[in-house]
């Protein structure tokens, strides 16, 4: 039994999609003769005075949690706020000193200001760790860009063979042709590409969840690159289907990178010819900055016909995607390689998926 160490901060209960990629490595690579054990996140929900929760912060009193399963394991680290990370919090109000001190944090390979403290507590724990357990290879899940960075300093101090796996790029626009960013940006991705160049040039191989992405850090590296695209668990079956309603349903996120217009002037156009009875466009998953979208698209869509939903539970998303007879996309413009996870959560509900626009060919209309 191969025994794999994936250090992943994104792990159920965190209730977003990248949560779910490490939860499928966890849950089936001991098919493949794989013992994965997964470092993660404490997380534990706390209510703030507002009665809105939170994930709760530790201290350095408070210890992992260890969880055993019969195909693999979970530690879980606590969220501890260090001092250099305390001290970065407090300078950030300070517009003059917090863009130095950022620059030279991102001089010395810092990209992540907002997560410090987490850098140094999987450092702390993993470099003791690995002094009486024994692996086989490390496999660190981007992003956070930490963990790519950790597996590297992790290879250089117990010679453990490392691969890196991506769910982004350092930025996502660096594949687009006309992309022009400002001066700053300029230079954080210059660090960016060559500190990534320095980490990954030891690793045994990357895997990204785009074969465009995964050829881009395979270029940068000179080490091998393949495509692991998101996959999908499929639906429980309803015990009925919904007849009375035709329901067309994005449950996940709404960027603004994604073109609305399309979709709208479509449905606006067939409502006024069709008239329809029962039709309902569902938004499950908004954020308080999808609010322009969602501007955009009732000034072409009645809002009769719109129900929207805040950030939900996955048990709760699961049952409007039981429920929905056709899901809709707007695939992202001017990015290369985007494929978006939602698509294959769509996908496993073994439905229609009805995109506008496409990419023009890129990965989505490959798909």
């Amino acid at each position: 039994m191969i025994k794999l160490l994936i250090i992943s901060l994104h792990y159920p209960p965190d209730n977003i999609i990248a949560a779910r990629r490490s939860e499928a490595y966890a849950n089936h690579f001991h098919k493949f003769g794989i013992f994965p054990t997964i470092i993660t996140d404490r997380y534990e929900k706390e209510y703030d005075k507002n009665g809105r929760w939170t994930y709760k912060n530790h201290t350095k009193k408070d210890k992992p949690v260890i969880e055993e399963f019969e195909t693999h394991k979970v530690i879980r680290l606590p969220r501890i706020i260090n001092a250099l990370q305390k001290f970065q919090f407090a300078i950030q109000k300070v517009p003059v000193l917090s863009p130095i001190f950022t620059f030279l944090l991102n001089l010395t390979g810092h990209f992540e200001m907002h997560m410090l403290g987490h850098y140094y507590t999987y450092r702390n724990f993993l470099s003791e760790h690995l002094k009486h357990n024994q692996y086989d290879i490390i496999l660190a899940i981007d992003s956070p860009h930490y963990h790519v960075k950790l597996a590297a300093y992790l290879y250089k101090k117990f010679k453990i063979p490392f691969a890196c796996d991506f769910r982004d790029l350092y930025d996502n626009s660096i594949l687009n042709k006309d992309y022009k960013p400002p001066f700053k940006i300029r230079l954080r991705n210059s660090l960016n590409k060559k500190y990534f160049k320095r980490w990954l040039e030891k690793s045994i191989f990357i895997t990204a969840t785009s074969e465009p992405w995964a050829k881009y850090y395979s270029s940068l590296s000179g080490r091998p690159g393949y495509e692991i695209t998101n996959g999908f668990e499929p639906l429980p079956k309803m015990d009925s289907y919904n007849k009375k309603n035709f329901i067309l349903a994005h449950t996940g996120r709404l960027h603004l990178k994604q073109d609305w217009k399309i979709f709208s002037i479509g449905l606006k156009l067939f409502i006024e010819k069709v008239q329809p009875c029962g039709l309902k466009i569902v938004f499950a998953g908004i954020r308080k900055n999808a609010k322009p979208i969602l501007e955009l698209i009732k000034t072409y869509i009645p809002e009769d016909y719109i129900e929207t939903h805040k950030w939900l539970d996955k048990n709760d998303v699961i049952k409007i995607q039981q429920k929905a007879t056709l899901f809709f996309v707007a695939s992202w413009q001017g990015f290369k390689g985007v494929y978006s996870g939602k698509i294959f959560e769509f996908l496993g509900a073994k439905k229609p998926i009805l995109f506008a626009p496409g990419d023009n060919g890129d990965v989505v209309d490959q798909l």
